[in-house]
């Protein structure tokens, strides 16, 4: 065998049991036509002892697909045995020995006759026939796939970019073969960027949007635009101010900011007609349209929305789907070959009840709030999502998913995914799902954890997804590692382990935004892991070898970060237990990450704005505590105003969420907190800069926010005596010029081990009494909700959580809160968000606003 970009030939011995002993057909729907018409005890002989009689024959109209498929085999035909077979044309009549790729006059003399109608664009035969094997399949790609097929099954392998595996046969022989090959999904799409190659991705059969594939490789499926084209179509700063008609109405409000279009206005379909008929004119090449929502909620609640969401059983999807068909049905007068997609995203999960996609109408389903360490038909977090496969799949035979295999909060975070991937790769499939795309770390540069094994494994199930999974990862990893393999797949089991169900493993669950705080990220793992890897460096016995493995040890060595990067009260400051330490080791990681090439360790976040806020927020905070002989309360002044602890002292537990490190604005996050905005949906709070002024006892804080605009909060923070409870009362007054819009948020981010029981009750405005329980079974464990108007607590609601004997109460003037909200998370570290928002007002010069508070803890709760 040949590896390319490879010194270390011991590798040898570990692939041949794992590669040559058991090569299986990576191929997707395959069916056996006919029995062969050559006797078995006679294969093909296409080269002996490095001397071939077979010329490689081509139709004189082959497409360039068909041409660069002759070319690839003859190279690795030639690479393997060291005979370079002739490419020859039809037209010269040739005769002999010969293998005919592509649809050609002597490939349609074939009997019985190559079914070329149900190949399509990508399916193949592969067929041996007296002296000739025969590669034919769909003009587009399905001949270069049938190639690439081929040299598959002698053991060709092209795992990355840099490694392929190239076996030495100075013989080639071909046992009879009468095989037809379609794949699973007609869309395939790996997007990470170590999957764009043109090489890599047409040989590993994959056909997206992304990859750099061109006319030699038979093009690709292509998307224009890819997503979230909402405001594309309509951009709000050409029409929101003459027509705010054409977008959401959200609150009572027409939105620009942050929302969607109002679907049921006339012109808004018209326009995107047009729209749409012109981006088909401007980029024909494209295969499909996005029309779909924007990357946020606000869907439009006006009267005729909210009426076609009721006919549709209350479903989001509803107006989205009958104004997508609108669209496509009009487009498909003019283009019937062009698709129309659409996003059944967040808030559109679940379908409609009447509406049904057109047949010219993709939906991409997404699941991104499942568990990401297990089969969906499984995991008890991802029953709300197979509901919402299923009844999708009942509705359309035409249904793509859009699945998440990255952590995009931390591209370097461990993601013991593989096994989640092996089971529902298939399981889509027999869904009739029809393609996939598989979004990873995408950023310049590549990096994300495990990327190039993700991919190549991600390619072979989407051509395939009956391929062992197991067989894969270890030819990968022979091939990659080398004599590094066996600690490397080591470390691989062991971190699957973390979250495999009992008794092979831990049974952690995993979502794409986990931090680096969860629980199968222990300090044990870690241990276990490091020596592993320092075993595989110790293994590799060449450079390219050593680098992957230090590539690996990245994730490991992130995580260890992050969790140096907690945040703790010692004598009056908060900070990290060893802050000189951490810098260096921070220090170390970024040239380590960028000797890789590595652009972004967080979704659309540059390196230089990771070491912005490292340099800006790693660094002490002064903190002032309060305390009574009920409850001790910690406040960072510097960090927004914020309590960073309410500690009851009758049972030492801290009632407020300890956010984890690996937060975005870490230590700036999590506990108690006051904010201003200028309405209940922007994006952003006003800005302030916050200070204390001396503490004149050890029950009471004053504060001071001020504002770049002109605004100036007062807060006082005050125990009540001999309670655990905390008084807040914030006056904000507006010393600038000019009037402001403003709205005062204050919201406790209250802790919890767990919130599977957990319950929000109060009574409404009526008296009504509410109990609320937060996780319901077969729903996904978060979400959130708004009380207004009569729904409102009525001066004072309780997060209350008997399952571990947790509770807060908070109490609040009714007439200074206009409404309550709550979120909850119940996934890697269970929190529960308690806010109320004033009233939204302009406030003018010199006038204030009063918002009071009181957060307290609840001893009995069962």
């Amino acid at each position: 065998m040949e590896w390319k970009d490879q010194s270390d030939k011991s590798r040898r011995g570990f692939l041949k049991s794992t590669v040559l002993s058991g090569l299986g057909l990576a191929t997707g729907r395959i069916r056996t036509l006919a029995a062969p018409l050559n006797s078995a005890r006679n294969p093909l002989e296409l080269v002996k002892d490095g001397k071939s009689t077979y010329s490689i024959c081509l139709s004189e109209t082959a497409s360039p697909s068909e041409k660069h498929a002759a070319e690839e085999l003859q190279r690795f035909l030639a690479e393997m045995s060291g005979a370079r077979l002739p490419i020859v044309s039809d037209a010269e009549n040739p005769q002999g020995d010969l293998v005919l790729v592509g649809n050609s006059k002597l490939a349609e003399q074939l009997s019985p006759k190559i079914p070329l109608a149900r190949l399509g664009p990508e399916g193949f035969v592969l067929r041996t026939a007296a002296q000739r094997l025969a590669i034919v399949g769909g003009a587009q790609r399905g001949t270069l796939y049938g190639v690439y097929s081929f040299l598959n099954q002698l053991g060709c392998r092209w795992y990355t970019r840099e490694v392929s595996v190239i076996p030495h046969q100075p013989t080639i022989a071909v046992a009879p073969l009468d095989e037809l090959h379609k794949p699973a999904f007609e869309y395939r799409e790996p997007y990470f960027t170590e999957a764009w190659d043109k090489d890599w991705a047409a040989r590993n059969r994959v056909n997206g949007s992304f990859m750099a594939l061109d006319e030699s490789t038979g093009g690709k499926f292509i998307y224009f635009p890819f997503v979230h084209t909402f405001y594309s179509i309509l951009p709000p700063d050409k029409y929101f101010a003459e027509h705010p008609e054409y977008y959401a109405l959200v609150d009572g409000q027409r939105r620009s900011e942050r929302a969607q279009l109002c679907l049921t206005n006339p012109n808004v379909l018209a326009l995107t007609i047009q729209t749409v008929l012109e981006w088909i004119d401007q980029h024909p090449e494209a295969s499909i349209y996005s029309v779909s929502q924007n990357d946020w909620d606000g869907p439009c609640e006006c009267e005729k929305c909210v009426a076609v969401e009721r006919e549709e059983g209350g479903a989001h999807s509803g107006p989205i789907l009958r104004f997508v068909n609108a669209v496509a049905a009009e487009v498909g007068k003019r283009h019937p070959e062009k698709l129309i997609d659409t996003l059944a995203y967040w808030y559109s999960e679940p379908p409609p009840l009447h509406a049904r996609p057109l047949p010219n109408v993709r939906i991409r389903l997404c699941p991104i709030g499942v568990c990401e360490a297990h089969a969906y038909e499984t995991c008890k977090h991802d029953a709300y999502f197979m509901n919402h496969l299923r009844a999708w799949s009942k509705i359309t035979n035409q249904l793509y998913v859009w699945h998440y295999v990255t952590n995009f909060a931390h591209y370097l975070l461990p993601f013991p995914d593989f096994d989640e991937l092996a089971a529902n790769i298939p399981m889509y499939e027999k869904n009739g799902v029809v393609g996939v795309f598989l979004e990873g770390d995408f950023a310049e540069g590549g990096g994300g954890e495990n990327a190039e094994l993700r991919s190549y494994v991600m390619a072979r199930l989407l051509w395939n997804p009956r391929e062992n999974v197991d067989n894969i990862i270890n030819e990968f990893m022979a091939a990659y590692y080398g004599k590094a393999a066996r600690p490397m797949r080591a470390y691989f089991d062991l971190l699957h382990r973390q979250v495999r169900a009992a008794p092979q493993g831990k049974g952690n669950h995993i979502w794409i935004y986990t931090s680096p705080g969860a629980t199968y990220l222990s300090d044990d793992f870690l241990a276990q892991a490091a020596k592993l890897l320092k075993d595989a460096e110790t293994a590799a016995t060449d450079d390219a070898t050593k680098a992957r493995v230090g590539k690996a040890r990245l994730s490991v060595d992130y995580v260890k970060l992050m969790h140096a990067k907690s945040f703790e009260v010692r004598a009056g400051s908060y900070a990290p237990a060893n802050l000189e330490q951490l810098k260096a080791r921070f220090g170390s990681l970024m040239s380590a990450v960028r000797s890789y090439g590595i652009t972004q360790l967080h979704e659309g976040v540059p390196l230089k704005v990771d070491e912005e806020n490292f340099r800006k927020r790693m660094r002490p905070y002064d903190v002032v505590t309060l305390r009574n002989r009920a409850l001790r309360v910690d406040v960072a002044p510097e960090l927004s105003g914020r309590i960073i602890r309410m500690v009851d002292l009758k049972s030492g537990s801290d009632a407020l969420h300890r956010p984890d490190p690996g937060e975005r604005a870490y230590p700036d996050a999590g506990g108690l907190t006051l904010a201003v905005y200028s309405d209940y949906f922007a994006d952003q709070a006003y800005e302030a800069e916050w200070e204390s002024a001396p503490p004149t006892g050890t029950a009471e804080l004053r504060l001071t926010g001020t504002f770049a605009n002109g605004l100036q909060a007062r807060r006082v923070l005050a125990l009540v005596k001999d309670e655990p409870v905390l008084h807040t009362e914030t006056t904000l007054e507006n010393r600038g010029d000019a009037a402001l819009d403003v709205a005062v948020q204050s919201q406790c981010v209250v802790g919890s081990k767990s919130i599977g029981r957990a319950v929000i009750s109060f009574h409404q405005q009526d008296g009504k009494a509410v109990e609320q329980k937060l996780i319901e079974p077969g729903q996904e464990p978060t979400g959130s909700k708004v009380y207004d108007g009569l729904e409102r607590p009525n001066g004072e609601w309780r997060f209350a959580n008997p399952g571990v004997n947790e509770g807060v109460f908070n109490r609040f003037p009714k007439s200074q809160v206009s409404r309550c909200f709550v979120q909850w998370e119940g996934k890697s570290e269970p929190a529960v968000t308690l806010g109320l928002w004033s009233a939204k007002r302009s406030l003018a010069p010199g006038e204030t606003l009063i918002l009071e508070a009181d957060y307290g803890i609840l001893r009995e709760t069962t």
